[in-house]
């Protein structure tokens, strides 16, 4: 028997089956109707009515679960409350004996109450109160609420995005966050900031209406960074054609360097050949003249085209020797007070211990932002006298400082050892990993991994293969769920440090592990799938066993399938493309891949672009796998017009290091508009006659940055036309050149 047969059972006047057999009154029909058709609907709450002898009725309102209940329970209060029935809120004891309370307590449990309507003249009221209730439960729309991510995790993506030059993504994760509110509008300006800089959009970040407000406060060490190198690239780089040093300095002196005077204060944490080659011109027109700035960032252009240019820019910075009375203090006083941090910090450290130099350190370290300066200007306050050290702490601006440097340092907790070892600010990889292990929270933990990142030594690491095994181990360690949280917050910076070696095949060990973290983890993301793909390449390229190349593309795959969103397409060429290069052991498990991607594409079809269909197609024959393609695999109608038109009769030229991809990208180009003119070029030198005329001539030029060189890169920016459109592809492979071109189509249409 089932629910409703019990509920409209014998002892009822309403009996189930004269509502099957619709021989109701229709009076009672049209008054049961909002109730039985919830009933058919079957919902989260449903209302059903129950007459008694003597002319009362009794409603029982049933709720899919305890939610439920509690928002129906607020919902009847509101509609009938103590005026129309004795509900008040509280839960009704439904008696089991009774044959319909009996079946109410077997369908829902807890999860239903009862309504009385004591008095008969009220029946009509309350029932029309409750058939409007219904109503409006039923025209309610729909609410399409997104789910608010952890900031952490957010961060996390857009670290991501930013590694893999994902600008789309980097977008999309400012906007979650600042729709969420988590972060102030100062900390969102400092992500844009980097966005605009991944996407080499330099003049963009020189017109921010927000620029001098960004200049006059803090700022983290990479917003600096990508505004040094918008200036630079922007305004300076044009005086690298013909050497034109003197013109740079001039330029730099007049205008460039009283503007941005505090941008050039120290070089710590910074990198980059603009950065460099800022800090040279900085270094001619500060007073003093900064010679030994010059030395330092000579050293690591020995063997490298842009020498010549930047020995021409440091040739003209004069010697400069102190006055014989000028006092060390005063100097570095005057330093820091003409931004020149970098030379206080110096100087600062030459100085006896006691109370002026200690302040300058924590000052010096709060702008320079290192863990190393840091952990000093910490040290020199614990030499100070005690009345010294009572002075400091008085200094309220002082004590800000400290207790900020104080944070990042992870001997803050009572706990004073892990693995034997004394606790201290983590100055490697191996200490900052064993602090993840340790019980009592680390707030500073992600903070300290991305100063690491950029201060910590990856030549000296990568040179000791026992600290190398030691950390891939340390990464794959179990440790509280804080520290857990805190790896993966922190991982896209690991993957950042590992990166800047270019010798992988010795951070072998914890590309492995990395590669773990990456594929197990629950929450998979967009942009994390991004970063498993940069991995899995390594470790292709690198050289693996059967059953890692197994293990490598199952989770690959297992990844691609869990993103459920039509952008995930252009990772899943990228992924087929990095197995084209690299040699398989298990020709099964690369059919399964692209099998894979073929299920993606058919399922976001109307997402998905022509262009990437065909290279899917390419990509396939390539491996002679067409026949894992589904037969009802549907392709684009290449007849029908689209963006692509608009490159009819114009010249597309592209650069990169992979020839395969740049071949691939031509073909698929040619058969969406054959009237296009494609050049291809992969000059590892850079500088020859064909590649300095399609710079100069092309319509359009898209260069894959990630399999470029540096000086190849350059050589076509500085032979471009001012107002010809130059594209950066974000990835090494046909999709990412692909990608960049079709977005620039996209644009000009709109």
């Amino acid at each position: 028997m089932t629910f409703e047969e019990k509920f409209f059972g014998p002892g009822n006047r309403l009996r189930w089956e004269a509502i099957q057999a619709g021989s109701l009154p229709r009076d009672v029909q049209d008054r049961l109707g909002p109730f039985l058709s919830e009933l058919q609907r079957n919902p989260n709450v449903l209302v059903l009515p129950r007459a008694l002898e003597g002319g009362r009725v009794q409603w029982y309102v049933l709720c899919a679960s305890p939610r439920a209940t509690r928002i129906a329970r607020d919902e009847v209060r509101a509609f009938l409350g103590p005026t129309y029935s004795d509900f008040e809120g509280r839960n009704a004891h439904l008696d089991p004996a009774d044959a319909v309370e009996a079946a109410v307590l077997e369908r829902c449990g807890s999860n239903a109450f009862r309504i009385d309507v004591p008095e008969r003249d009220l029946v009509d009221a309350a029932r029309e109160r409750l058939r409007l209730l219904t109503q409006l439960r039923e025209e309610r729309p729909i609410r399409h609420a997104r789910r608010l991510r952890a900031v952490g995790r957010v961060l996390r993506d857009f670290e991501y995005a930013i590694l893999t030059a994902d600008a789309h993504a980097a977008s999309d994760l400012i906007g979650e966050l600042r729709l969420a509110g988590y972060l102030s509008a100062t900390n969102l300006l400092f992500l844009e900031v980097r966005r605009l800089a991944a996407s080499k959009l330099w003049n963009a970040i020189l017109t921010l209406p927000e620029l001098d407000s960004l200049l006059a406060i803090s700022r983290p060490r990479r917003v600096t960074e990508a505004i040094i190198s918008a200036i630079y690239e922007s305004r300076l780089r044009v005086f690298e054609e013909g050497s034109r040093a003197s013109d740079a300095i001039q330029l730099f002196s007049s205008e460039i360097f009283p503007r941005f005077q505090t941008l050039y204060g120290s070089r710590a944490a910074l990198s980059g050949y603009s950065v460099d080659a800022s800090f040279l011109l900085a270094a001619c027109t500060s007073t003093p003249p900064r010679p030994e700035v010059a030395k330092e960032i000579l050293k690591a252009y020995v063997d490298s085209r842009e020498r010549s240019y930047l020995v021409r820019i440091a040739e003209s910075i004069t010697p400069w020797t102190p006055p014989a009375t000028f006092k060390a203090l005063d100097e570095a006083r005057a330093a820091f007070s003409d931004a020149d941090i970098d030379r206080a910090y110096e100087l600062a450290l030459s100085l006896p211990p006691m109370f002026d130099r200690s302040a300058l350190l924590l000052r010096c370290a709060r702008d320079i932002g290192t863990l190393s300066t840091a952990q000093v200007a910490l040290k020199s306050i614990e030499g100070l006298a005690e009345a010294d050290q009572s002075r400091l702490y008085r200094n309220s601006a002082l004590r800000r400082i400290r207790d900020s440097l104080e944070e990042l340092n992870a001997t803050a907790i009572s706990t004073t050892a892990v693995h034997g070892m004394a606790v201290e600010l983590p100055s490697t990889w191996m200490t900052w990993l064993m602090r993840l292990e340790v019980a009592a929270p680390w707030a500073s933990a992600v903070s300290v991994a991305e100063i690491g990142a950029r201060e910590w030594d990856v030549d000296a690491f990568a040179a000791s293969p026992s600290a190398v095994q030691e950390v891939a181990e340390l990464l794959l360690h179990d440790r509280p769920a804080w520290g857990h949280a805190a790896l993966r917050d922190a991982l896209p910076y690991v993957l950042e440090f590992c990166l800047a070696h270019e010798n992988a095949l010795r951070l072998k060990a914890v590309y492995e592990s990395l590669f773990l973290i990456l594929a197990v983890d629950e929450h998979l993301s967009l942009p994390q799938v991004s970063a498993l793909v940069k991995v899995v390449d390594i470790r292709l390229r690198l050289g693996v066993t059967q059953d890692e190349y197994r293990e490598a593309l199952r989770h690959l795959s297992a990844a691609i399938r869990a993103v459920a969103t039509p952008s995930v397409t252009t990772l899943a060429l990228e992924a087929i493309e990095l197995v084209v290069c690299a040699p398989c052991s298990v020709p099964t498990e690369r059919q399964e891949l692209v099998a894979t991607v073929a299920a993606v594409f058919q399922r976001w079809y109307t997402r998905v672009s022509k262009s990437s269909f065909l290279l899917l197609q390419h990509l396939a024959e390539e491996l002679g796998v067409t026949d894992v393609l589904p037969r009802s695999f549907s392709q684009p109608d290449l007849r029908a017009q689209t963006e692509w038109d608009a490159l009819n009769g114009r010249r597309v030229a592209m650069y990169s290091l992979q020839e395969s991809a740049l071949r691939r990208t031509a073909t698929v180009i040619g058969e969406l508009c054959p009237s296009a003119r494609v050049d291809i070029f992969h000059d590892h030198v850079g500088g020859s006659s064909a590649l300095r005329a399609a710079a100069s001539t092309a319509d359009v030029f898209v260069i894959a940055t990630a399999a470029a060189k540096h000086a190849a890169t350059i050589y076509i920016e500085e032979h471009r036309p001012r107002t010809s459109t130059t594209l950066y592809a974000r990835g090494q492979g046909s999709s990412s050149l692909l990608g960049a071109l079709h977005e620039h189509l996209l644009s000009m249409r709109n």
